[in-house]
């Protein structure tokens, strides 16, 4: 197939994504090295997609752990 130049991704689109992935992985990296040992983990998959691993971290580390707390307390 032959390719374009219109069919490209604009460099601010691929900047954009950059700092996205770069942002999520550095507060994934920072809040799991505060709170659990599996930081550099969190910090790698932060790279990878997003929204993914944030909704996936807040499920295992921040909803779980304060609905178990909640439901000891009552």
């Amino acid at each position: 197939m032959h390719s374009s130049h219109s069919d490209s991704l604009p460099i601010w689109a691929i900047v954009l994504v950059i700092a996205i992935l770069l942002t999520q992985s550095l507060w994934l990296f920072t809040h799991a090295r505060r709170h659990t040992k599996y930081y550099w983990f969190w910090g790698i998959i932060g790279l990878i997609q997003c929204p993914s691993p944030l909704i996936a971290y807040w499920f295992v580390y921040i909803y779980w752990p304060r609905r178990k707390e909640r439901q000891k307390n009552r």
